[in-house]
């Protein structure tokens, strides 16, 4: 007997699912509100009402037993009668709601009439709809009675359809098990000191810890990671792998590997999370249904849609997600994400799960049964505390108070009041353009608070106008603004700073190690890798470990006769830029320009490489070298077409500039020919900034050395990375230039891999 459980609601809503995506306001306490509207009508029943009253059944279709359990708002006894009520808030006009409406909710009140029915030995029953008002004390009743044999033909039609798709479910699963307990690793043998990442992350799993792995490039960390992760699937602790990402080309990695595994028998169903703005069939984004034809009627079309692709798809990528969303007119992007609840694998940007305002909250419940896959686990150092981050513009609430004067005082009034507030900082700070306080802005937060509440109240009144967008930017702004101040501590600095006319503050999350740690805690295993976590110590730190956590150190599997390294001794400071221009450009031709084949040269910045790029240009203009640049903003086109600049067949010289952290300078593969040497200008220090200096002394505070942790670690790992794109496979060669006298002193050369820090003085 195959056994099954289910809520009430849950149960429901997937039979019952239909209607149309809606983006529109509906304000931040929609939730709230309509928790404390139940609470107020279940205490306004009297004596003979029994509130949240659990409800469950066991019922056996065909070799299935179906737990099916929930809570049902209340419940009226006497002696002559019993009714099971259900209480809906609503935003709608009382006098428009119909008691044909909603299908899902009448369906959920059916189920607990039908459980109680059962339980207690009751022919019939009388049910309450009740539609409560959210703002005021408004409600609407509507009473049915229900015959037990009327109830129990719903029910079992209900649990028919519900079960139809459990059983798809059930094979799907059934599929993956076996195909798990036969698959075996996709290549004929492992790299150097690929099993040896591969039975830790296996180990990491099965104890439920947390592993940090330092992995040379070219071992194969992607396939190394997610073999042992997906084997250990059939031991039943573990249900589900998150694998998240930092940019697009990774994500192909993943997806290269997974297709490997599915060509050689596995059974699973994998999909990829693409960008809302970036799969959206339309050119705005308006997710509505008078705007969108893939919104209207969304839900009507989603089931099929959801049972069509599982039953034909186990790699759901971005092109076979457009291709079925197309097919059954859905939402590609939302289409996504409700796929996501019922595949094995979701691959995803580290946003899906770590940033509060855009994590994937249907996941939640997956959390305690998923394994996750941390990939360029480096990244996510500063990107986590930008999604711990938020900042308030002044100039954002000028516009919002400009468009509503005249035609709403009272919002006017509480936007201008933000405006104002952050004009006074401005004229009593004169001395300084920024600056930073320990604690919270306090009387900011007020006003932002009433800012907020009122652009919410005036955005439900006003679903579509032309002050919507001004509106909409300044309420989300706030809102997060003050969803940071509620979780603002000693790990984060109030930042100000000030630019003409623009007054911006910044509640700037200096160190996300806690947060990281708690939402990790979450999840059954959690492996983080990279090549360049390095010094491992630094990236346990701020990436919340722990002592007991796992860590492992993998050197490069290559021979050292495959790379040859070089240094120049050239002071690439800011003060010494001037003077290093001509020299750095001459070290290009001195270096570059006496072998054939394709480079690529890394700037510490677009203004640097500007500078060395017009003085190199003319040298390689007499030598015929063939170049290159990178440019601050590309398409995806442009940055495809610069990858394809780099030609294996390429007679002459070729020389790409780019820029130290950038796109090209990690997650790229350019195997073989296409790449035979990299030049590295600078040691990758970010821009000095007040932020950078504030974190440096947060973590001078906490007893590290705060320098190190704010610029040097940072910088370095930029250096490691774009190192690493050079050699990618047995049989590549090349060489790798450093630029910067600093690589000449012990301290930056020990941070380098062990196989680069012999280089060759140039």
């Amino acid at each position: 007997m195959k056994k099954l459980s289910v809520s009430v609601r849950k149960l429901v809503e997937f039979v019952m699912m239909g209607g149309s995506i809606d983006s529109r306001f509906a304000g931040s306490n929609v939730m709230q509100e309509g928790t404390r509207t139940h609470q107020r009508l279940q205490a306004e029943r009297g004596d003979n009402y029994e509130k949240e009253v659990y409800l469950s059944i066991q019922m056996q279709i065909e070799d299935y037993e179906l737990h099916v359990e929930g809570r049902c708002d209340g419940i009226y006894r006497n002696e002559n009668q019993v009714i099971i009520e259900e209480i809906k808030t609503t935003a709608r006009d009382l006098n428009t709601v119909t008691e044909q409406d909603y299908k899902a909710y009448w369906a959920q009140l059916k189920m607990y009439a039908y459980i109680y029915c059962l339980k207690n030995e009751l022919d019939n029953i009388t049910v309450h709809m009740v539609y409560a008002k959210r703002e005021n004390k408004d409600e609407k009743t509507f009473e049915k009675q229900f015959e037990l044999k009327e109830l129990q033909v719903f029910v079992e039609e209900l649990t028919k359809e519900y079960l139809s798709f459990q059983k798809q479910l059930w094979k799907i699963r059934q599929a993956r098990t076996e195909s798990i307990s036969t698959l075996k690793f996709p290549y004929e043998s492992y790299r150097t000191g690929q099993r040896d990442l591969a039975k830790a992350v296996y180990k990491t799993i099965r104890e439920e810890k947390r592993l940090f792995a330092k992995a040379a490039t070219g071992i194969g960390k992607t396939i190394a990671t997610i073999f042992p992760a997906v084997l250990s699937l059939q031991e039943g602790k573990q249900e589900k792998i998150m694998y998240l990402t930092a940019k697009t080309v990774t994500k192909m990695v993943a997806e290269e590997a997974f297709r490997l595994l599915i060509k050689n028998g596995l059974n699973m169903k994998t999909i990829t999370i693409t960008a809302k703005d970036k799969i959206c069939f339309q050119e705005e984004t308006i997710c509505q249904k008078e705007f969108c034809p893939f919104a209207d009627g969304y839900y009507d079309r989603l089931k099929e849609g959801i049972k069509d692709i599982l039953e034909n798809e186990y790699l759901m990528d971005r092109r076979t997600i457009e291709i079925y969303a197309k097919r059954h007119q859905l939402c590609p992007f939302e289409f996504s994400l409700d796929l996501a609840m019922f595949a094995d694998v979701v691959i995803c940007d580290y946003n899906y799960f770590f940033d509060p305002k855009v994590r994937l909250q249907r996941w939640g419940d997956f959390h305690k049964e998923t394994i996750l896959l941390i990939d360029e686990a480096h990244n996510l150092v500063d990107r986590s505390r930008e999604m711990l981050s938020a900042s308030l513009a002044k100039s954002v609430f000028l516009q919002a108070a400009k468009q509503v004067k005249g035609t709403d005082e009272e919002l006017y009034m509480k936007i201008k009041a933000v405006n104002d507030s952050l004009l006074k900082w401005k004229k009593e700070l004169l001395i300084t353009n920024e600056f930073v306080f320990d604690d919270k802005p306090s009387l900011i937060i007020e006003v932002v608070v009433s800012a907020v509440e009122a652009c919410e109240q005036w955005l439900i009144r006003n679903p579509s106008g032309m002050a919507l967008r001004v509106i909409l930017e300044a309420y989300f702004e706030g809102q997060d603004f003050l969803r940071i101040a509620k979780v603002y501590n000693e790990r984060y600095k109030t930042i100000v700073t000030i630019y003409k006319s623009e007054v911006l503050v910044k509640l700037a999350c200096m160190d996300s190690s806690a947060a990281i740690k708690e939402s990790t805690s979450k999840a059954v295993a959690t492996v983080f890798f990279s090549a360049t976590l390095h010094p491992l110590g630094y990236f346990q730190t701020v990436l919340g470990g722990e002592e007991h956590d796992y860590h492992l150190s993998i050197n490069t599997p290559f021979h050292p006769e495959q790379m040859k390294i070089y240094a120049k001794n050239i002071s690439t400071r800011y003060q010494d830029r001037e003077k290093s221009i001509l020299p750095i450009a001459e070290t290009i031709r001195d270096v570059f320009h006496l072998e054939k084949g394709n480079f690529l040269v890394f700037f510490p910045s677009y203004e640097y490489l500007s500078l060395v790029f017009e003085a190199y240009e003319k040298i390689a203009l007499e030598d015929s070298i063939e170049t290159l640049v990178q440019q601050p903003v590309m398409t995806e086109k442009e940055r495809e077409m610069f990858l394809e600049s780099f030609n294996p067949a390429r007679e002459g010289t070729f020389i790409a500039f780019a820029v130290l952290g950038g796109i090209f300078s990690e997650g790229i593969d350019l195997k073989g020919d296409r790449l035979k040497g990299v030049g590295i200008v600078g040691v990758g220090l970010p821009r000095i900034s007040l932020e950078r200096n504030v974190m440096k002394e947060h973590f001078q505070q906490q007893g590290q050395n705060g320098f190190d942790f704010a610029y040097v670690y940072p910088g370095m790992n930029k250096v490691q990375q774009a190192g690493g794109r050079l050699i990618r496979s047995e049989e590549d060669t090349g060489f790798i230039l450093f630029i910067d006298d600093r690589y000449f002193h012990t301290k930056y050369r020990s941070l380098l891999p062990p196989e680069w820090q012999n280089f060759i003085r140039k």
